[in-house]
């Protein structure tokens, strides 16, 4: 896997130990041998580090720090990371088109009792060629500035692919794809999305593949070490 770069990236709004755990469980699962490219708002540790300083968590700043980070990017393709999901190496092989951005739905929330499952494509689930993202992205941000987006109530500024004709932009291809294993998205409050109310149409559990039990994976990766 000599072809993808991980992007991480950070408002540092959760626990140290929490952060920390997430970024350590994906230098193991990776070996330590992928590319990763932090972007930040405070400095951290966690492979090439680019600090942007507090400015502020918001949508607008999730998509710019995305940027950021993708043009320092070497490899034909990125793997975008947040700080509070659990991937697995499955995840990083898959790629898709030069021209699509691809979306992992195998992804599971986790509560502090269960886990639970929406199909929904999401930024942190997202593998897309770099020059594909580079160049959407600098579409995005040419048309929606820094002094527009602090003006105005932004909406649709979200995954490429979904909101394209909402913004007038031109459309980009998506797909979804579906690892073996799950991932995962931590449901707590520091999360920009906040937290998401768990509703009938939702499917639950208490365990899963490789995993183990929601209870106890939340208490290691929020109070403990990370190890599972």
């Amino acid at each position: 896997m000599k072809d993808i770069t991980l992007i991480y990236y950070t408002a540092n709004l959760i626990s140290d130990i929490f952060a920390v755990n997430i970024r350590n469980h994906v230098l193991k699962i990776t070996d330590g041998k992928l590319p990763i490219i932090s972007i930040s708002h405070k400095p951290i540790s966690f492979g090439r580090n680019i600090c942007v300083g507090e400015i502020g968590s918001s949508p607008y700043n999730i998509y710019r720090q995305i940027l950021w980070g993708a043009k320092e990017v070497k490899t034909d393709f990125i793997a975008c990371l947040e700080d509070d999901s659990l991937y697995n190496l499955e995840h990083f092989q898959y790629r898709p088109p030069k021209d699509t951005f691809a979306y992992n739905i195998n992804r599971w929330n986790v509560d502090r009792r269960f886990y639970f499952y929406r199909a929904r494509q999401g930024m942190c689930m997202c593998i897309a060629p770099t020059e594909l993202i580079i160049k959407t992205l600098e579409l995005r941000f040419s048309k929606f500035t820094e002094e527009w987006a602090k003006q105005k109530q932004i909406q649709f500024f979200g995954e490429p692919g979904r909101y394209e004709i909402q913004l007038g932009l031109p459309v980009v291809k998506r797909e979804s794809f579906k690892t073996e294993l799950p991932t995962l998205t931590f449901n707590h409050r520091p999360s920009h999305g906040g937290v998401r109310k768990v509703t009938f149409r939702d499917r639950i559990e208490t365990e899963l593949p490789y995993w183990g039990n929601a209870h106890n994976l939340w208490d290691n990766m929020m109070y403990g070490n990370g190890e599972m």
